[in-house]
């Protein structure tokens, strides 16, 4: 029994059948909208708001007193995935860069807070 040889064939699932597609419905012609306006009335849904805005409103709802420690603490858990897996010095390269980052954002946006506290830096040494 052992010198068996187990032989299985693979073999393509087969198609499933193809299924008709539905025939569009009829639009009305204008005569017909204009003559029952109230028999045909076009349904707009309000726009959804983004991801970000309902993000915010979640993290404003779930954390009303704390939401400057709870964003420390994820920026805190960033930097200790960072640390432990890619290493201190890189850790510490990709803080500078960020840093440098969100200063030429403040400065494109017209508000340099981290050049502002740079300069502040160097005219007091």
């Amino acid at each position: 029994m052992a010198n068996e040889k187990v032989q299985a064939r693979i073999e393509p699932a087969p198609r499933p059948a193809a299924v008709p597609e539905p025939e569009p419905a009829p639009r009305p012609d204008a005569q017909a909208v204009a003559a029952a306006p109230s028999e045909v009335t076009a349904r707009e849904e309000a726009p959804q708001p983004g991801a970000w805005t309902r993000l915010s409103t979640w993290f404003a709802t779930t954390f009303p007193h704390s939401r400057n420690a709870v964003l420390g603490g994820i920026c805190g858990l960033v930097v200790a995935l960072l640390l432990f897996s890619v290493g201190l010095f890189k850790t510490l390269v990709i803080a500078l860069l960020v840093t440098i980052g969100v200063a030429c954002g403040q400065y494109a946006d017209g508000d340099p807070k981290l050049v502002n506290l740079v300069r502040e830096l160097m005219k007091r040494r």
